[in-house]
């Protein structure tokens, strides 16, 4: 047995320096130069290919969990990674989650492994091909900057799970339904209307638990939410995202550098803005889809887009002032709310800045404008289920 244990401690020695070399591969390529990384690859294959795939994912698994101590998520490696290397990401993301029961997960965490399909996934069979992918995604992740720390990462004592929180799944349901509607239609004037009746829905049942927790009192606390932006002008886009953000009593920050939008709010609010951005900036290219051809220069899209975040905003804030119930309840806690919000936002953001968005191209931010205010803003009041 003694013997057996010897030879195991050895393989994994063996194992360990075969994942430095890989590394190190990943530092000389992060530093540009590739000519000896595919030497080293070879070089590694040549232990065997069983050998060679453990040490890939004892190199990643470790580059992983150095990322979680610097604050970021698993959504928001697998947004920045290159989609050629995505599949071998998750399936380090699943072989490093999988050291942690669930328990020691913050609910974040376990909900964002849910979404990226993590659990009960099965690991590929090394090849080559993959361990010269495996040095790509390792050079990709170590140079991934600092992030304020949304949640604990895993293994740390982490804050109890607060509960089935965030929006009631058959309201979610509904507002879901409306906006998939929303984004099928060619009617600008019908996807506008929609997407309104959608944000009152949600800003009503928002009110409405607020109410249960102003009969309950209870300490009330905030979260934060990573948003990935896609596609081009993305500065426009995190206007958009912000517009949301600001109707639904949220703050947010933009990471112009990395693509991204933090959000921070309470968690009702936070789900709310993250369904609506992912319908709204659909709807918002769209609209810029159906502008005439001539004129749409680069300079016409960005007004456009920052045109529409504007309106929107408007439009938001209308749809969510007409939800208000008027109950004299909801002050203290919404204020005890925005209260936990700000002091969330300052000790993730101390040094935060505030940029004032420009425009260069007036027809192009009226034409955004008027994409957002074609819709009739006063709904029929549907009644919230529970």
């Amino acid at each position: 047995m003694r013997t057996h244990e010897r030879k195991t401690a050895g393989s994994r020695g063996s194992i360990a320096v075969l994942a430095a070399r890989l590394t190190e591969a990943a530092v000389v390529l992060a530093g540009g130069d590739r000519r000896s990384v595919a030497a080293v690859v070879r070089d590694v294959a040549d232990r065997g290919l069983a050998a060679a795939g453990a040490a890939a994912t004892m190199a990643l698994a470790h580059s992983l969990e150095l990322l979680w101590g610097r604050g970021w998520l698993p959504a928001d490696v697998a947004a920045v990674a290159p989609k050629r290397v995505r599949e071998l990401l998750l399936d380090a993301i699943a072989h490093e989650s999988a050291r942690h029961a669930p328990a020691a997960l913050h609910p974040l965490w376990r909900a964002q492994l849910a979404e990226l399909g993590i659990p009960g996934r099965e690991q590929a069979e090394p090849t080559e091909d993959s361990l010269n992918l495996a040095v790509e995604l390792l050079a990709a992740l170590m140079v991934l900057p600092q992030l304020p720390r949304l949640v604990q990462p895993p293994g740390s004592a982490t804050t109890p799970d607060p509960g089935p929180g965030g929006v009631d799944r058959r309201v979610l349901a509904r507002v879901r339904a409306l906006l998939a509607k929303a984004e099928s239609t060619a009617y600008p004037d019908e996807a506008e209307a929609l997407s309104a009746k959608a944000q009152e829905l949600m800003a009503r049942h928002a009110f409405e638990r607020a109410v249960l927790d102003a009969d309950h009192p209870q300490p009330q606390t905030a979260g934060a939410r990573r948003l990935w932006l896609t596609g081009p002008y993305q500065t426009p886009r995190a206007q958009l995202v912000d517009a949301i953000a600001q109707a639904n009593r949220c703050r947010s920050v933009f990471y112009a550098k990395l693509g991204c939008v933090a959000v921070v709010g309470h968690e009702t609010d936070l789900e709310i803005v993250e369904v609506l951005t992912t319908s709204l900036q659909l709807q918002a290219t769209q609209a810029l889809r159906h502008t005439p051809t001539p004129g749409r220069t680069r300079a016409f899209r960005h007004a456009f887009l920052t045109g529409y975040a504007h309106r929107i905003h408007t439009r938001l804030t209308t749809a969510t002032t007409q939800a208000t119930s008027g109950d004299t309840r909801l002050v203290p806690v919404l204020t005890t709310r925005q209260q936990a919000v700000d002091l969330k936002f300052a000790t993730l953001f101390p040094h935060i800045r505030t940029h004032r968005p420009t425009i260069s191209n007036t027809t192009g931010w009226t034409a955004g404008h008027t994409a957002a205010t074609l819709a009739d803003l006063s709904p029929p009041r549907p009644r919230i289920a529970g």
